[in-house]
């Protein structure tokens, strides 16, 4: 009986201790991929040929080639940034607030640019306008020019295709806003007799401001910290954005002091990142507009009368140009059997998809990729848990370290994928202390970034979930003797599943097409798909860059529906 006794009361403390355990390990994790590697980038920023000191900030500051990259940067960003905000807040509107025909099917067909990886958007719009692209070539023929007429590869071509690509984010961000605004105010408008452009123009805007303001500094951040787009139009020209010139840097080994130079020029970029990340913050804390009733009538749309037609011709137009016409170039480019002849019956092949599986390093890429992205979900979406759990439910006095932890999740996703993977490096290119292992040149250095990389995602989609589910229902199971741990398992965990598949996937979807932290972190037999599209596009292989492009595609596409099906967004990711 008292062994019986002892084998409960043992049983019960090890479940008692669980959560602490958990915690812990978790602990040590994120000190091993996030905490480790950045304070290994900034210890190196201060090493110089002379020892310590700032002499590589001095250097960033001097140098030519730099500065002009940070004004080519702001020359793209800011423009791409106003540009992009415009025409997905302009497109919520049109798609909620207005009578537009087939708005159902608007609104999620102008979504799907969200869904398409910005590089292979920009390797699409090569197909299209690049020096032997389709409409180039047509544009050509009509006049009788000897050049293409369009050049794509300028900084112009830059802030076309990342405003394109990026008009998603505010549409996405603004649309459930726009939808819950209390129709009675803008009703009132309208029945003093302002238009529907006044209308949204004197009150639906204002009162949108700080989902407005919101998502402008998350396009801000993400163009900020785009590679894709800009190395691929960039390098013909050799036109370099902040993050492609951190990549020059660290593979200039012929340059003195190299990666810690890089490390310094990171470090600056990172505080426009950071600075991002610290105002859109700012931005959900001090929300000063109200937009919502407490039950707001269901939106009546603005009649537009005979402007209706032209905003359906503009929809149209803008659901062509970022969604139609790139991938139709892409699925041609990749039947063509010749690039350059008319597409036609004798010019269509199914060759170039035939080819992925006879190529040992794009069977090997698609491997990786897969494996990488499984395994990169499941961690990131047991960490988060782990996080997200102890931070809203566990209660900041009984465990250490909470906050940090929490600044530790979001950092890396504040900061550009290229610091994250010059970190990498340096903490991780040589053996680690104690075990000697050496992580560089292996598969696994380039999981612990992407853990790093996405960990913000599985975090705000679970801590949103677990801020739901009222705190009575786990009091109810302690006060009837449950343990935490069984208390987690039969109450928390059930409730909780479907933001836990919805985390993994949301993981998944951006690791299989990545392409800043693989470019710079790959080695021969570690290849990932997004590394094998790039090398592929910069050899010129076009036709087997559109085959793997258009099959990266309908992965992603697929990918980002299982998101939706499990989180019950009707818009997207």
């Amino acid at each position: 009986m008292n062994s019986s006794r002892e084998k409960l009361r043992q049983r019960w403390n090890l479940e008692e201790m669980a959560p602490t355990l958990i915690w812990w390990v978790t602990v040590v994790l994120l000190t091993f991929v996030v905490v480790y590697p950045s304070l290994v980038l900034i210890w190196n920023s201060f090493q110089t040929a002379d020892g310590i000191g700032l002499g590589n900030y001095l250097a960033v500051f001097q140098d030519p080639g730099i500065l002009k990259s940070v004004k080519n940067t702001l020359v793209v960003v800011i423009p791409s940034t106003i540009l992009s905000t415009a025409l997905g807040v302009f497109l919520a509107w049109a798609v909620v607030r207005t009578d537009v025909p087939g708005k159902r099917h608007w609104k999620t067909l102008l979504a799907i640019p969200y869904l398409i990886p910005p590089f292979i958007g920009a390797v699409a719009w090569t197909f299209i306008l690049g020096p032997v692209g389709f409409f180039n070539e047509w544009l050509m023929k009509l006049f009788g020019l000897t050049d293409a007429p369009i050049n794509l590869y300028t900084l112009g071509g830059m802030v076309f295709v990342m405003t394109i690509y990026r008009y998603a984010v505010p549409y996405v961000v603004v649309l459930p806003a726009m939808k819950k605004i209390d129709s009675t105010i803008e009703e009132a408008a309208r029945v003093s007799g302002a238009n529907p452009w006044r209308t949204m123009m004197d009150v639906t805007l204002p009162l949108l401001t700080p989902s407005i303001m919101g998502a402008t500094l998350l396009v801000f951040m993400f163009i900020l910290a785009d590679f894709g787009v800009s190395a691929v139009l960039g390098a013909p020209n050799q036109i370099r954005l902040m993050t492609t010139q951190i990549y020059y840097l660290i593979n200039r080994p012929d340059l003195p002091n190299n990666l810690q130079l890089a490390s310094a020029y990171s470090l600056l970029l990172a505080l426009f990142g950071l600075a991002g990340l610290w105002a859109y913050n700012r931005v959900l804390r001090t929300n000063k507009y109200v937009v919502v009733a407490g039950k707001s009538t269901a939106a009546k749309p603005s009649p537009l009368g005979k402007g209706k037609w032209p905003l359906f011709t503009f929809l149209t137009l803008i659901f062509t140009v970022t969604t139609v016409a790139p991938i139709a170039a892409t699925v041609v480019t990749a039947l063509t059997k010749t690039f350059g002849l008319p597409f036609g019956p004798g010019n269509i092949t199914l060759r170039n998809f035939a080819r992925l599986l006879d190529l040992s390093n794009i069977k090997r890429a698609f491997g990786n990729s897969l494996f990488l992205s499984a395994v990169s979900g499941l961690l990131v979406t047991v960490i988060a848990l782990a996080v997200a759990y102890v931070a809203i439910k566990g209660g900041i006095r009984r465990f250490h370290g909470v906050r940090l932890m929490q600044v530790m999740v979001t950092l890396p996703y504040a900061v550009p994928g290229t610091i994250i993977a010059l970190a990498m490096i340096l903490a991780f290119a040589q053996p680690l202390p104690v075990v000697g292992v050496k992580l560089y040149g292996t598969i696994w250095i380039l999981l612990i970034a992407y853990v790093a990389r996405f960990m913000n995602l599985g975090y705000n989609n679970i801590s949103g979930a677990i801020s739901q589910i009222d705190r009575s229902l786990e009091e109810a199971s302690r006060v009837s003797g449950a343990s935490h741990l069984r208390t987690f398992q039969k109450i928390m965990l059930p409730l909780l599943m479907p933001s836990l598949y919805s985390s993994f996937f949301l993981v998944v979807a951006p690791t299989l097409s990545e392409i800043t932290l693989s470019s710079l972190l790959w080695s021969v037999g570690n290849e990932t798909i997004g590394t094998v599209v790039f090398s592929t596009q910069e050899e010129g292989k076009i036709l087997l860059t559109a085959a793997l492009a258009v099959i990266l595609i309908l992965i992603v596409v697929v990918l980002n529906y299982l998101v939706r099906h499990f989180s019950g967004d009707d818009v997207g990711i």
